[in-house]
């Protein structure tokens, strides 16, 4: 299953955060299990959909794989502000979001949140942590609903989509997909990259790995 394309299925990975915590290095460049983490997001994304996408202010570390990048709409606003942009450039009717710091996704769950979206605004999962954003599915239509929260600067993912018509996956419907590792772990910090390093150790190997061209 998780090599079929989702029909109109477009990702966006966000990449434009500062990454205090890292020393402001580009953590979609840092190794896990050998691969950058940008590049096991290729490999695992780009079977899955028809258009694949990083918002960025610098697009020089994504051109030569084959991504398009896009530049903030109106930079400062976080994974909101993010969405945003990834909403308004995809070109799909759905979009995957994703951090380029997550090394773990999951193509059989990023399906499930597909087949739970219905004419739902979004497919969120949650975990044991709460809900978790950037591993969820966007209807494109809901863009123009952004625009005002980020105008009061009510930026929190959860309190938007809290106003969305959102189906919410429950921790025990996604603990069925976490077979390989923490799917919604994120290196913020160096301490966060060895212990993923130590994950992607553990973990069997996946053939969803194997270096991939995005879709264009």
């Amino acid at each position: 299953m998780s090599e079929q394309r989702i029909s109109g299925l477009s990702a966006a990975i966000l990449a434009g955060g500062q990454a205090r915590r890292m020393g402001h290095i580009n953590k979609a460049l840092v190794t896990v299990g050998g691969v950058p983490v940008i590049d096991r997001l290729i490999a695992r994304l780009a079977p899955l959909c028809e258009e694949l996408i990083v918002i960025a202010a610098d697009p020089e570390p994504y051109a030569a794989r084959g991504l398009t990048v896009y530049p903030d709409i109106e930079p400062g606003n976080g994974a909101l502000g993010g969405l945003h942009t990834a909403l308004t450039r995809a070109s799909g009717d759905k979009v995957f979001v994703c951090a380029c710091d997550m090394p773990f996704i999951s193509p059989p769950l990023i399906h499930h949140l597909n087949a739970s979206l219905g004419a739902r605004d979004a497919a969120v999962p949650r975990d044991g942590y709460g809900l978790q954003p950037l591993h969820a599915i966007y209807a494109r239509r809901i863009t123009p609903l952004i625009p005002p929260f980020i105008a009061r600067r009510a930026l929190r993912m959860d309190g938007f989509i809290a106003a969305l018509d959102a189906v919410i996956l429950p921790p025990s419907d996604v603990a069925a997909y976490a077979a390989e590792a923490e799917i919604f772990f994120n290196v913020n910090t160096p301490a966060d990259l060895e212990q993923a390093r130590l994950k992607a150790r553990e973990a069997p190997q996946s053939p969803q790995d194997e270096p991939a061209r995005a879709p264009r």
